[in-house]
């Protein structure tokens, strides 16, 4: 290096031979006098020699010219490849020279010469860095050990580095990141040669590296199983190199304590001899393998382990270490104990019992369940609940369920199972969780027995109470729910409403003459032949004794209602044949169209007005109750079979 200084200093080391400056003169003129003295000669071959010396001494001082021209062309396309070299280089590189005062006292280092990459890193496009003070571009005390290794190395003459985070001095405001720069001060003839090599992206790998180190020892630390690796290469043969927090706790063994050791340094004999079997198994076939179930003898007793261990190869193909990956099952293995006895204890209970994990995925049913549903455990167990016809655990299926469960209380409600077969069963079902030691659902547990008989009969009071025990028609409760349903169908589709009020005519006597067991046939009767005179989209229904309501779906123009209302009139005027005699009876039927904006108790209200003013107006007969004007001047009379 320090030769390569010297020739940026002092160019490229052509060495001319040349004669002192003062001799050249002298033998010009001796050999011009001498070659004078020779051409006066009589003689011809010393006249000869006498032309021949001055032609000589004439054309020397043109042939050294020329020669010398071309020596300085040469030393100059040398120095100028040299410096293209320099300034082609990417490390930065100054001559100093030192700065004294007049009585010789050291006042620093100035620049002499620099390359373009030192004008780039340190010029900052702002000032020539020849004849800048060296402190101005280091400043101290910043720099303090850097001045004091220029100075050792001029002292000892010897080269040194130095390296250090500079901070660039920019004449703007910009803020600059700092850079990592390696020196080289070379003692050189001249002063001191300053080789600057700029390090960062060097540091930042090393930072990265660091940083990466650090993050895959917190993540393998992290991880909530034991993981060792074991070296297999000669110079650190069975030593452990990864020991992470888990497997500290597991073996309970301190990480610093296992570090740079041998299995046979810290673990028990009988651990060592099948550790060793573990490895040469690996040894003769390089992959993974699963070892279950093996016990370890700690201070505070024994724990069960589940064991991978795999080969690790490095990157010339060999294998580099033995990784373990061990996982204490000791807790979930009483666990399961304690799970298989529960399943034991309530085998026997007659309520079915099914129990989910935490993702609702059965993981036991009992022999009730199997009965019940017609699904053995093989076909439930480890799929999830909602899949084998159980609600699942959700609000939108088991109003309250959320709620409970948060509050770590049992749920108890209705519900509902989806058997085998496809039938769908009520059930009466109790939910409860079952939380580990960190308050997480652990396990879910379904109890539930068969109510569809009780649902059933339940079912057939809720009916018995919506319809007529004699006629078997809707009773006045179903028509008020039907009719409001009409009428928001109504609305919505924009189809024509009309609601009939019939009443019988003369039904009181027949009770009074022929008794009410007479009245109930009759009304039987009358249930029937209303039925066959509408839709089977309309609906027909007793409201009590001998009143009954129609209530008519899209029934179209008023021409169709008035028809359907004749036709009931003429069938209810038919005479019926009872037991022991033939009765007559009509009907008085009172109709209303309904209204976009009428609600359905004007409806009826209008509807039964005209009923009454049918039977006002005779009997037998049907009255519309028209919109528009009063509701006296709205009865029109439609007389039996009128068109």
């Amino acid at each position: 290096m320090s030769s390569f200084i010297n020739t940026m200093i002092m160019g490229t080391p052509t060495q001319l031979r040349r004669l002192p400056k003062e001799t050249w003169p002298v033998l010009l003129v001796l050999s011009m006098l001498i070659g004078l003295v020779l051409t006066s000669s009589s003689q011809g071959v010393f006249h000869a020699c006498g032309v021949l010396l001055l032609f000589a001494s004439a054309a020397t001082p043109l042939w050294f010219m020329n020669r010398w021209r071309r020596h300085v062309r040469v030393a100059e396309a040398a120095e100028a490849t040299w410096q293209a070299l320099l300034d082609g280089s990417q490390d930065a590189l100054m001559v100093l020279h030192e700065r004294r005062d007049d009585m010789g006292t050291k006042l620093g280092f100035r620049i002499v010469r620099a390359n373009r990459q030192a004008r780039a890193w340190f010029g900052q496009g702002r000032r020539e860095l020849v004849g800048t003070d060296l402190a101005d571009l280091f400043p101290q005390p910043e720099y303090t050990l850097f001045f004091q290794r220029l100075r050792r190395a001029e002292k000892t003459r010897a080269a040194v580095t130095e390296e250090h985070l500079y901070q660039v001095l920019a004449p703007d405001s910009a803020q600059h990141a700092p850079t990592w720069l390696h020196h080289q001060i070379i003692p050189i003839p001249e002063g001191i040669a300053l080789v600057s090599r700029d390090t960062s992206e060097a540091h930042h790998a090393m930072d990265a590296l660091k940083e990466q180190e650090s993050f895959y020892r917190t993540l393998v630390d992290s991880l909530p199983v034991a993981v060792v690796a074991k070296s297999v290469r000669p110079q650190t043969k069975d030593q452990y190199l990864v020991w992470n927090r888990a497997a500290a706790d597991s073996m309970r063994l301190p990480t610093h304590a296992v570090l740079g050791k041998t299995p046979r340094e810290v673990m028990p004999p009988d651990v060592v001899q099948r550790g060793e079997q573990h490895d040469a198994l690996i040894m003769q076939a390089p992959q993974a393998h699963h070892f279950q179930g093996l016990p370890f003898r700690t201070p505070e007793g024994e724990r069960i382990m589940d064991m991978i261990k795999t080969p690790v190869f490095g990157a010339d193909g060999q294998m580099d270490h033995i990784l373990t990956i061990a996982r204490d099952i000791t807790d979930q293995k009483k666990a399961a104990e304690k799970l298989r006895l529960a399943s034991r204890v309530i085998e026997e209970t007659g309520d079915a019992v099914v129990v989910t994990d935490a993702l609702d995925r059965i993981l036991m049913v009992n022999p009730a369940f199997t009965n019940l549903s017609g699904l053995t455990p093989a076909e439930v167990v480890g799929k999830n609940a909602e899949l084998v016809g159980l609600p699942p655990l959700r609000e939108s299926h088991l109003s309250g369920i959320e709620h409970a469960l948060a509050q770590h209380q049992r749920w108890s409600g209705e519900s509902h199972q989806v058997c085998q077969n496809g039938r769908r069963i009520d059930t009466w079902m109790s939910v409860s969780a079952l939380r580990n030691e960190s308050g997480r659902v652990a396990q879910h547990i379904r109890i539930f027995s068969d109510i569809s008989v009780l649902k059933a009969q339940q079912r057939e009071l809720i009916e018995q109470a919506r319809h007529d025990s004699l006629t078997g028609l809707p009773n006045r409760r179903a028509f008020e729910e039907r009719l409001d349903q009409a009428i928001a169908r109504a609305r919505r589709s924009k189809q024509t409403l009309a609601v009939l009020y019939v009443d019988l005519d003369g039904f009181k006597s027949i009770n009074d003459v022929h008794g009410h067991a007479a009245g109930d046939q009759v009304l039987a009767e009358v249930s029937k032949r209303l039925q066959s005179c509408v839709r089977t989209t309309d609906t027909v229904c007793r409201l009590a004794g001998d009143e009954f309501t129609v209530i008519l779906e899209g029934a179209g123009q008023l021409n169709e209602i008035e028809r359907i209302c004749g036709r009931i009139v003429d069938k209810l005027s038919l005479p019926q044949d009872l037991k022991a005699c033939t009765v007559a009876l009509s009907a008085s039927v009172g109709v209303a169209i309904w209204e976009m904006s009428e609600t359905a108790d004007s409806l009826c209200l209008r509807a039964d007005k005209a009923m009454y003013a049918a039977k006002h107006a005779g009997k037998a007969r049907f009255m519309l109750a028209e919109a528009g004007g009063t509701l006296d001047l709205l009865m029109t009379p439609r007389l039996v079979g009128a068109e």
